[in-house]
């Protein structure tokens, strides 16, 4: 499930990693390495990812 979260970030300049907290993740902007948003879960994330396109 990561995987398919970072090619579509990817296309977006997003980074999605796993956060400490279960079944929840954290989104980094790829330039410059910024935290965007942590602790959100999977419908936030392709939400985000959405809005960044």
């Amino acid at each position: 499930m990561l995987e398919d979260l970072n090619k579509k970030a990817k296309k977006a300049g997003l980074h999605v990693a796993v956060s400490k907290k279960a079944d929840l993740y954290s989104i980094r902007k790829m330039k410059n390495g910024k935290l965007v948003a942590k602790n959100i879960d999977i419908d936030d994330v392709l939400a985000l990812i959405k809005k960044y396109k």
